[in-house]
């Protein structure tokens, strides 16, 4: 008898940790707990020796080339001093575990924990801290390369396979899908003319929103974790997330906003250059950004349940392009 398809698996708890025990030197008592379902499957790993974060990608998402890509890049800024999580190695000398589940193979890595609490940006001094941490890896990785694939956060990636998600999931709201495609195309062409006077392009992490994915210690060092998203882009995309989630996410009136961006700014052009043709193309993949997310909300929605992405969620997400005055 054929086994029926399936989207999704969650590996076995216990036998997860047995095959850590068998592949890894660690240091009992050991225990494994299931900490976070997102775009892969997190686990904190307690050892004798202390914490580690394990992650097993999902096989419909990250193939063998690009997470090999992903820790590339984690191991070359650790190298040249960045903080950031860093993926440890088997007893035999490799990083990527092979699980051969009914959808294909996922593949799982462990990383070092950061150490330090998340926490959402409210304050002028983190801000001005994190936008340090970010121009760190974007000056780190200028002349970054790996013989890995990976897909580049480009017009494709941004724009293309986002509205063919989400036209799949309008189809009965065709006036609307017509209007974000039509803004998307009004979107692209800015980028376009910001693309004659020269955009920063290079190595992105692609999820700097602030509010998860750094830790920060009471000593003011701030570690990187979750390259999942990372990719070769636009750097003004890759900071767009950051100003977004102040807008959307903070609570933060428009003066605390830009506040906390003139802060971010700062702390990023003590360390880095970048030009003001980048930043004043920002708020453009700030909407570009909401596309983006509302098609990986769609594409979700068969893991997560149409429930969360119902009518309301669609006219809330419609209002705000809507009412962009950008274009």
């Amino acid at each position: 008898m054929s086994l029926f398809p399936v989207t999704y698996s969650l590996l076995s708890q216990e036998a997860l940790l047995s095959h850590i025990k068998d592949h890894y030197e660690v240091h009992e008592p050991v225990s494994l707990q299931y900490f976070l379902r997102g775009m892969n499957d997190t686990y904190v790993l307690t050892t004798g020796q202390g914490k580690y974060i394990f992650r097993v990608y999902r096989a419909d998402r990250r193939n063998y080339s690009e997470i090999a890509f992903e820790l590339d890049v984690l191991r070359d800024l650790h190298v040249k001093g960045a903080n950031v999580s860093v993926p440890i190695n088997r007893k035999d000398g490799t990083f990527i575990n092979d699980f051969n589940v009914v959808e294909g193979v996922k593949h799982g890595v462990m990383f070092s924990y950061a150490e330090g609490v998340e926490r959402p940006i409210h304050a002028i001094e983190d801000s001005y801290l994190f936008g340090q941490a970010v121009a760190q890896i974007h000056k780190e990785t200028d002349n970054f390369s790996s013989e890995h694939v990976r897909g580049n956060l480009d017009f494709e990636h941004l724009i293309e396979k986002p509205l063919d998600t989400i036209r799949s999931h309008m189809e009965h709201r065709q006036e609307d899908y017509d209007f974000l495609h039509d803004l998307a195309m009004q979107l692209k062409a800015q980028i376009v003319n910001h693309l004659e006077e020269g955009l920063d392009w290079g190595l992105c992490h692609g999820d700097l929103h602030g509010n998860t994915n750094v830790a920060f210690t009471d000593e003011g060092t701030l570690t990187h974790y979750d390259f999942d998203i990372c990719g070769y882009g636009w750097r003004a995309y890759d900071i767009a997330e950051f100003r977004l989630a102040r807008e959307i996410h903070s609570g933060h009136n428009k003066d605390e906003v830009e506040k906390l961006w003139d802060a971010f700014l700062k702390g990023y052009r003590d360390i880095r250059f970048i030009s003001d043709n980048d930043i004043n193309v920002v708020p453009v993949f700030v909407a570009l950004r909401q596309l983006w997310l509302l098609g990986l909300c769609f594409s979700e929605s068969e893991l997560i349940g149409e429930a969360d992405f119902d009518q309301g969620f669609v006219d809330s997400k419609m209002d705000y392009f809507r009412n962009l005055d950008i274009c």
